[in-house]
């Protein structure tokens, strides 16, 4: 069997994920990063973007060796030995996210984009980027 790792994906309203996992793959501020148990304790913040799991043990929703996928804004990542807790504002499962909305956002944040030349344009990207999150974890095509 192997070594699992308790994970927690907490937001200020919910705690979206509670359960044991293989292996969990957050999009860190400097780039990817995995955890398995026994890792060394690390504390580290996310950028917007898609989180990974590989279930262990069967739940009601997902059976075991499932990966579950969640996009995230942004948020903090702690890594300890046996456990592994993502705080983040926001959280969706593939569930929840309304791809024709996500699509919509996505336009209307590349418009904008465009629109800038060259001004402070970090909004827009953050809009980019949570849009392609979204529709990520639907696992259809933008």
């Amino acid at each position: 069997m192997a070594n699992l790792t308790r994970l927690s994906i907490i937001t200020p309203g919910s705690a979206k994920f509670e359960g044991d996992v293989e292996l969990v793959v957050a999009p860190g501020a400097a780039g990817d990063l995995g955890a398995l148990a026994n890792h060394a304790p690390l504390l580290t913040t996310l950028r917007t973007g898609v989180v990974s799991a590989t279930v262990a043990k069967s739940t009601g929703e997902k059976a075991a060796g499932e990966r579950l996928q969640f996009a995230v804004e942004g948020g903090f990542m702690e890594i300890l030995a046996d456990r592994v807790i993502i705080l983040t504002d926001r959280a969706l499962s593939r569930d929840e996210v309304d791809v024709e909305a996500a699509r919509a956002d996505l336009k209307r944040a590349e418009e904008a984009l465009a629109q800038k030349r060259g001004a402070d344009d970090s909004q827009e990207r953050r809009n980019i980027a949570w849009a392609q999150a979204r529709l990520a974890i639907t696992a259809r095509p933008v």
